[in-house]
């Protein structure tokens, strides 16, 4: 039996099998499918398209914010279980970002979350969840353990996507740690925290490399952005508190 909190305080990560059934997976594929091709619709600025072949997906952010299936899912049971262990029991939900990993699809480039998200303490945990069977091909994520002790690194170097600049953590800072390859089958997940170090590679696969990654928070967390500008953040178990996301 896996002790969650301490492989997540200790190691910044771990995996658990099925955590979505065959029905369940294949039911989520087909949703996304159908917001592929504008079946289902979807904000545009909610999407982004591939740079390689701008006629495809790259990502889908907010499934949970504009779709009740997704967000039934990402309060499953069995996911919020293993999220307590780690961060409480009052858990909020701060995100969600669908990768599509098309073949051909780029790297993503050593990366801590948190830096990215106005939420103070830096101690949130992402379920990432895999919708197709991922490998080292296809482009796995690589975590570095024990990283997210680390602190918030800077991401100062430049990373262009397509024309998007985007930035990283400069590889002098991390190249002499050992990364661990994050292989999972479909329906199994990896949970990780919102400082650990991680990358993921370009799919040289000819399939694609669907994951969906879900962040969750404790409730009692604090918003560091502009009061204007903070989303209300459904709760998904136990309580608010004030002053508080």
């Amino acid at each position: 039996m896996i002790d969650y909190l301490k492989e997540f305080e200790d190691k910044g990560f771990f995996t658990c099998a099925d955590i979505l059934n065959e029905s369940e997976r294949e039911e989520l594929l087909s949703n996304i499918y159908q917001i592929e091709r504008n079946v289902l619709g979807h904000p545009v600025n909610k999407k982004e398209m591939d740079p390689n072949n701008t006629s495809r997906l790259r990502k889908i952010n907010d499934l949970t914010l504009n779709h009740q299936y997704f967000f039934e899912i990402s309060k499953k049971t069995e996911i919020l279980n293993v999220i307590e262990k780690c961060i409480g029991p009052d858990i909020k939900l701060f995100g969600d970002q669908l990768f599509m990993k098309p073949p051909g699809g780029v790297e993503k480039t050593s990366h801590q979350d948190s830096p990215y998200f106005p939420i103070s303490p830096m101690n949130l945990i992402t379920c990432w969840i895999a919708l197709e069977d991922v490998t080292e091909e296809n482009g796995c994520m690589k975590f570095i353990p024990g990283s997210h002790q680390l602190g918030a690194l800077p991401h100062s170097e430049k990373w262009m996507v397509g024309n998007r600049e985007d930035m990283c953590i400069p590889k002098d800072l991390i190249q002499d740690k050992d990364e661990v390859s994050i292989c999972l089958k479909a329906g199994s997940a990896s949970f990780h925290h919102s400082l650990l170090v991680h990358r993921s590679g370009s799919n040289k696969s000819p399939h694609s490399r669907k994951g969906w990654a879900i962040h969750y928070m404790s409730s009692k967390s604090k918003w560091t952005d502009s009061d204007d500008l903070k989303p209300n953040f459904p709760l998904l178990r136990g309580a608010s508190h004030p002053d508080c996301v």
